[in-house]
C-alpha cells in the first residue's frame, strides 16, 4: 500500500512539473501588442484611455533565465528589470522587481486563441491585450 502512495505522489509531482515546464516554454518569448481593448464589465477613465495608445506599442520579452522586459509598457507598474514566474496553484504569471521577489508588481493571466496568439489579462487593470510571438 505505502509502494502504491509512493508511486502515485510521484506520478502526480512530476506530472505537476512536466505542465508547469509546458506553461513556462510557452510564455518564454517576445510578445508584441496587437490590440487593447478594455474589459466589457468597466468603463476607461480619462487617465486609463490615455494608457491604452501607451499599450499599443508595448513589448514584453519573458527570457528563459526569467528576466521580464517591458518596452513602453503601463507607467503605474514601473518594473524596468522583472522577474517573472508561473505561478501553478493560481494559474498566473507573477512579475517582481529582478532586486526584490518579495512583492508582486504584476500579476498577469492569459488565455491562448485559436490561432496560437494570446491575451493578457492584467489584475487591476481595465484592460485586455492581444498579442502575438515573434519570432527570436
Amino acid at each position: 500500500m505505502k509502494c502504491r502512495i509512493i508511486v502515485f505522489f510521484s506520478l502526480f509531482l512530476s506530472l505537476s512539473f512536466s505542465l508547469s515546464a509546458q506553461i513556462e516554454t510557452k510564455i518564454i518569448g517576445t510578445w508584441v501588442v496587437d490590440s487593447v481593448s478594455e474589459n466589457k464589465n468597466t468603463r476607461l477613465n480619462n487617465y486609463e484611455g490615455k494608457q491604452i495608445d501607451k499599450l499599443k506599442k508595448s513589448t514584453v520579452v519573458f527570457s528563459a533565465d526569467h528576466h521580464a522586459r517591458f518596452k513602453l509598457f503601463l507607467s503605474r507598474f514601473n518594473i524596468g528589470d522583472g522577474y517573472w514566474y508561473y505561478n501553478e496553484q493560481k494559474d498566473v504569471i507573477i512579475i517582481t522587481k529582478w532586486s526584490n521577489r518579495k512583492h508582486d508588481l504584476m500579476r498577469l493571466w492569459y488565455d491562448e486563441l485559436e490561432n496560437g496568439n494570446l491575451k493578457f489579462y492584467i489584475d487591476g487593470t481595465p484592460f485586455e491585450i492581444y498579442v502575438h510571438k515573434t519570432e527570436d
